[in-house]
C-alpha cells in the first residue's frame, strides 16, 4: 500500500495512502472528510450482515406492519400499501418515490451486496460484477427504510389517539432491518471491493508518477471507484477510469449550474408545501385539512414533545437549513471567496447527509392514507402539499448531488495563490 495516492472527494487534496490500525478512519489531512477505513473479515461480515437482511426484507413485505380499529372495523396495511395508495388517489410521483426510497432501493441494495460479495469471498465471478457495484453508488443514497420508521413511528403516535393500533410482524421486522442494513454498510469500505475487482495486473499510481510529470502535476479523480489518474490521462477531458470504466472528469461538469437550478426549483415548491395541505382528515364526518406545521400543532397539543420535536426539525427546519446553507456554499464557491474553508465543506458534508430525513412526513401521510380507510367514520386523503414537499426534499438531494464540494476550494486558492484579495 505504501507510496499509493489517494486523492480526497471532498478537496481533491492528494495523499499518500498508508496502512491504519483496525477500526480507525484515515481523514483528509485539509478539509478533515474521511478517505477510507480499515476493518478485518470486512467482506465477510458484510455479507453475512447482507443475508440476514435480505431474510428480514422478505419478512417485512409479506406480513403487514400495522392493524387499525376503531367502531368495529379494522383495517391493516403492509410495506408497499402506501405506494398503492398514492397510486390509487392520482398521486403517481408520491407512489413512485415512496416505492423507490422504501422498496426497489433497498432491495437493490441488498442484492447487490451479495451479487458482489459473494463471488469475492469464494473465488468465482459474476457477469457485470463492476457495473453492479457501479449502480451501487447511485442507489445508496435513495434507501431510506431509517427514515420509513421514523415517518411510521410518527404515523403510530397520531393513530393511537382515536383509534386501536396494533404493531405487526413487519413493523418488528423493520425495525431489526435498518441497523442490519446500517452495519452492512458499515462493515465495508467501497475502495477495498473496487480493489478486488480491478482488473488484474492495475498499476495504481504512485508518488513517483506525480514527480516524473515535467509540468505542474495534474491529476483526476473517478468519482465511482476513486481511482486517481495522472500523467496525459488526467488532462483528457472524457478519460475512462482503467479501474471501472466510469467516465473521469476533473471536475463535474456544469456542476455549479445544475446544483443552482435543483436548488431554486426545492426553494419554489418550498411555499406550496407549507401553504397547501398535506392530507385531509376525515373523523366522524368531519372533514379537516392538514398542513405541516398544524400536524406539528397536534403532536405537541397530545403531549408528544419528543415526536412533535423530531417532525418540526425533520419537516421545516432540515429544508430551510440546506435551502440556505448550500445557496450561501454555491454563491462561495462561485465567486472564490476564501474564509474557512474547512468549516465549509464540513457544513456541505452534514447538509448533504441530512437532508433524506425531511421524507418523514411523506411516508407519515403514505402510512395513513394506507391504513385509515373507513369511509365517513375516519378516512385520510393525501394532498398537493405533500407532493410539494416530496418535490422539496428530492431536489435539495439532487442539487447537493450535484455539485463538486472541490470547487470550494480550487477558485478560492487560486485567489489565494495570486494574492487577490476575497
Amino acid at each position: 500500500m505504501s507510496h499509493r495516492l489517494i486523492a480526497c472527494d471532498h478537496c481533491d487534496y492528494l495523499h499518500v495512502e498508508e496502512e491504519i490500525p483496525t477500526g480507525h478512519v484515515a481523514r483528509c489531512a485539509r478539509c478533515g472528510s474521511p478517505l477510507y477505513q480499515s476493518q478485518n473479515n470486512s467482506i465477510e461480515r458484510s455479507l453475512a450482515f447482507a443475508f440476514a437482511a435480505l431474510v428480514l426484507f422478505v419478512l417485512a413485505n409479506s406480513f403487514p406492519i400495522l392493524q387499525f380499529s376503531m367502531e368495529g372495523r379494522s383495517e391493516t396495511n403492509t410495506l408497499s400499501s402506501g405506494m398503492i395508495t398514492f397510486w390509487n388517489e392520482g398521486f403517481a410521483f408520491l407512489a413512485f418515490m415512496v416505492g423507490l426510497t422504501s422498496i426497489a432501493a433497498p432491495l437493490l441494495l441488498i442484492l447487490a451486496y451479495i451479487y458482489v460479495l459473494l463471488p469475492l469471498r469464494f473465488g468465482f465471478s459474476f457477469p457485470a460484477i463492476r457495473k453492479v457495484w457501479r449502480v451501487l453508488a447511485v442507489v445508496r443514497p435513495w434507501s431510506m427504510l431509517d427514515v420509513f420508521l421514523i415517518g411510521l413511528l410518527v404515523a403510530l403516535t397520531k393513530l393511537s389517539d382515536f383509534a386501536d393500533v396494533i404493531a405487526g410482524p413487519a413493523f418488528y421486522a423493520v425495525c431489526i432491518l435498518i441497523p442490519t442494513t446500517l452495519l452492512m454498510s458499515a462493515q465495508l469500505d467501497p475502495r477495498e471491493v473496487w480493489r478486488k475487482l480491478a482488473p488484474k495486473g492495475l498499476k495504481y499510481p504512485t508518488t513517483d508518477d506525480i514527480a516524473a510529470e515535467q509540468d505542474e502535476p495534474r491529476w483526476a479523480t473517478c468519482e465511482v471507484c476513486a481511482y486517481v489518474l495522472t500523467g496525459d490521462a488526467a488532462h483528457q477531458p472524457h478519460a475512462k477510469c482503467p479501474c471501472c470504466g466510469s467516465v473521469v472528469h476533473h471536475r463535474k461538469p456544469r456542476s455549479l449550474s445544475h446544483a443552482w437550478a435543483f436548488l431554486i426549483s426545492a426553494a419554489v415548491f418550498y411555499i406550496p408545501a407549507n401553504v397547501f395541505p398535506i392530507m385531509s382528515v376525515t373523523m366522524l364526518g368531519s372533514t379537516e385539512a392538514d398542513t405541516i406545521l398544524s400536524g406539528v400543532s397536534a403532536l405537541i397539543d397530545a403531549g408528544e414533545w419528543p415526536i412533535a420535536m423530531v417532525v418540526f426539525c425533520a419537516s421545516i427546519v432540515v429544508p430551510v437549513f440546506k435551502l440556505v446553507v448550500l445557496a450561501w456554499v454555491y454563491t462561495a464557491a462561485g465567486m472564490g471567496v476564501a474564509g474557512p474553508l474547512r468549516q465549509r465543506t464540513r457544513i456541505y458534508r452534514i447538509t448533504e447527509l441530512i437532508g433524506r430525513w425531511s421524507m418523514i412526513d411523506v411516508f407519515m401521510v403514505s402510512i395513513l392514507a394506507a391504513l385509515v380507510k373507513l369511509g365517513n367514520i375516519a378516512t385520510v386523503v393525501p394532498g398537493f402539499g405533500a407532493v410539494a414537499f416530496c418535490a422539496v426534499v428530492i431536489l435539495t438531494m439532487l442539487s447537493a448531488m450535484a455539485f463538486d464540494p472541490r470547487l470550494i476550494w480550487d477558485r478560492a486558492i487560486l485567489k489565494m495563490q495570486q494574492g487577490t484579495p476575497s
